[in-house]
């Protein structure tokens, strides 16, 4: 490993044991409450919250994984939507498979990936209708500041799905492409040039400002095995297609150093425990 990686490395398991330690972990109680997670696309739930997934099914929780969109979007231009989404909605139940969650428990709602937002009222309304029929304790959904759009979406499709349902429940908010700003992960440029420096500043101070939020995490050193196996079910988004350069993989981002973001041993999460509005 070059200095530079290393250094970053070492700052980011630093800094991930720091939030870890200020954290509130999540007791056997509420690892022991029925959970859906929402997936905005597949890989979304083994990255965000794969640990906390295995964890509870080994207590045997039920937990159901809801896919929101069809993940059509990844690669556009190499492969057509329909071929892609059938793709991706097959590893979405392999990596299920290995996360205990049975493909009877597993949703695919298959809005068009990149479109959500085309069809929220829609969605809103699929999702109220799992609400309501499996009755979810708790909730694990992305995180909306500083995602990629159908993430936000997601957010904000779940939220107001909650508010229509009107009953009490706790969410809890997951971060993937947050968790990208430096040290955690490279910048280009070099570290001589000052614009460098202040780009590289400025990106921090959104990542901890962002990480602020995650007051709440779950230790899962000891599944993080399982989860690297789910992940590599979730092939087209970590091998290149018939070695095909130019698609392009999670572990090409910023040279690997985001991917190993999501297995330093502790998921973190943004709680938020809703209560329903009095009904008059």
């Amino acid at each position: 490993m070059r200095g530079s990686a290393l250094i970053r490395a070492l700052s980011r398991q630093a800094f991930r044991s720091a939030l870890a330690r200020s954290a509130r972990r999540l007791d056997e109680g509420e690892m022991r409450r029925p959970a859906m997670v929402f997936a905005p696309h597949p890989d979304d739930e083994t990255l965000g919250c794969g640990g906390t997934i295995l964890l509870k099914r080994r207590l045997d929780v039920p937990v159901r994984i809801v896919f929101v969109t069809d993940g059509s979007g990844s690669h556009p231009e190499l492969l057509p939507p329909e071929e892609l989404s059938t793709l991706r909605a097959r590893e979405a139940l392999e990596a299920s498979e290995l996360l205990g969650v049975d493909a009877s428990r597993v949703h695919l709602l298959g809005f068009p990936d990149r479109y959500l937002l085309e069809h929220r009222e829609e969605a809103i309304s699929r999702v109220v209708a799992l609400l309501e029929e499996h009755r979810p304790e708790q909730l694990f959904v992305p995180y909306a500041a500083g995602e990629n759009p159908d993430h936000g979406t997601t957010c904000l499709i779940v939220h107001e799905a909650l508010r229509r349902v009107n009953r009490p429940v706790t969410v809890f908010e997951y971060a993937v492409w947050s968790w990208r700003y430096w040290p955690n992960v490279r910048r280009d440029g070099s570290l001589r040039d000052p614009r460098t420096w202040v780009r590289n500043t400025a990106s921090t101070v959104r990542g901890l400002v962002r990480s602020s939020a995650f007051r709440t995490c779950v230790n899962v050193h000891e599944v993080l095995a399982g989860k690297r196996a789910a992940l590599a079910r979730h092939t087209s988004q970590l091998e290149r297609r018939h070695g095909d350069p130019r698609w392009v993989t999670l572990r090409d981002v910023d040279g690997g150093e985001f991917l190993e973001c999501f297995f330093d041993g502790f998921e973190f999460y943004r709680r938020i425990d809703f209560n329903p509005r009095p009904i008059s």
